[in-house]
């Protein structure tokens, strides 16, 4: 329980480690993340599926 990250946070473009992996992993799969702070902070990554 918190107060959550704040609006203006970049993360894309952090020195956190933890979000840092996270973005790495996320695009090198092709998938996307977003961020929500409306009540406390949710991140969501939404990957594409695709099987061949």
């Amino acid at each position: 329980d918190g107060i959550g990250f704040p609006q203006e946070l970049n993360y894309k473009n952090t020195e956190s480690l933890g979000l840092q992996v996270v973005n790495t992993l996320t695009n090198q799969i092709g998938g996307k993340i977003t961020m929500d702070v409306d009540n406390g902070t949710t991140f969501t990554i939404k990957f594409k599926e695709d099987f061949d």
